[in-house]
């Protein structure tokens, strides 16, 4: 099934939320709406969207203190301010504090899609690399089981899947050369650390 990307709007206007359901829904978007900032961010926590599209002003929580609060739960979330003519000045000042971009009222729902979908691109570039991250570490777990029954340890070392680990995922090239370097180790033992560090460096790569 194709992956929905997930947008909220924070705005304490129900029409703008529901101008936004209506055109961005049909657009392939999965679109959620809180009128306030407090609920804004609760969504956040709970949802974790792709991209927020969030008003600047509003009663309670503002809009520069709902990005604060967004971007301390998740920083990789694409915001994008909501402001009106004159309030231009603090949406760029929300950019510094971590806004992608901003669109003024009236909305032109053209530039808002031209600028969700540039937004999108470092969302999901965000995601992917989040993802690979959890793809590596789920595969050095499922050969940690197996290559530690090798059993090949020494008193001041690590095991072989430990050395091949920190030298190919993790970029440790020292230990690696603590070993190679080791008179003490066989060239048996050698030659098998090697053999299993091409594994793990195919394996996630």
């Amino acid at each position: 099934m194709r992956y929905k990307p997930q947008i909220l709007v924070i705005d304490d206007e129900k029409d703008i939320g529901n101008m936004f359901k209506k055109t961005l829904i049909p657009e392939g978007y999965t679109v959620l709406t809180a009128l306030d900032g407090e609920s804004g961010v609760k969504i956040v926590k709970e949802k974790k969207p792709d991209i927020v599209l969030l008003d600047l002003k509003m009663p309670g929580m503002d809009g520069i203190e709902a990005l604060r609060y967004i971007k301390k739960i998740d920083k990789n979330i694409v915001v994008i301010i909501i402001t009106g003519y004159g309030t231009v000045d603090t949406a760029r000042m929300a950019v510094k504090f971590g806004a992608f971009d901003y669109i003024t009222k009236p909305i032109d729902i053209e530039y808002v899609n031209t600028v969700i979908k540039d937004g999108l691109k470092l969302a999901l570039r965000a995601f992917g690399h989040r993802m690979k991250e959890k793809e590596i570490s789920m595969k050095i777990q499922s050969q940690r089981a197996k290559l530690a029954k090798l059993k090949h340890c020494k008193e001041t070392h690590a095991c072989f899947w430990e050395v091949a680990l920190r030298a190919f995922v993790l970029g440790d090239d020292n230990l690696m050369a603590e070993w190679m370097e080791d008179p003490e180790i066989s060239k048996e033992d050698k030659l098998e650390l090697i053999k299993i560090a091409e594994v793990l460096k195919a394996d996630t790569s």
